[in-house]
């Protein structure tokens, strides 16, 4: 059993796939909040308002998320130099 310690996580390849994954996160919960199963709000309101606040919501669940994914990896990089970071013991499996 081989044991590895995490002691940095790239900014960089964050930035670079993240805001993908949220931007389809976003649109899935978007078309639930605002088109299947809307807010007492959200329903009140017409199409068109409906996909401009759908579009809204993607653009900024996004962009939030990602930054705060960043953040969280940024403080982890920080808090890893000092204390050390997460310890993962890996087996190979023979199949």
């Amino acid at each position: 059993m081989a044991s590895y310690e995490v002691k940095n996580i790239g900014i960089k390849s964050l930035i670079k796939g993240l805001p993908i994954v949220f931007v389809i996160l976003g649109a899935l919960i978007g078309l639930f909040t605002f088109f299947i199963f809307p807010t007492e709000i959200a329903s009140n309101l017409t199409f068109g308002a409906k996909f401009l606040s759908w579009a809204i919501f993607v653009v900024l669940y996004a962009v939030l998320m990602a930054l705060g994914i960043v953040i969280v990896a940024a403080l982890y990089n920080w808090i890893s130099k000092k204390m050390g970071g997460i310890s993962i013991d890996i087996e190979e499996v023979q199949e």
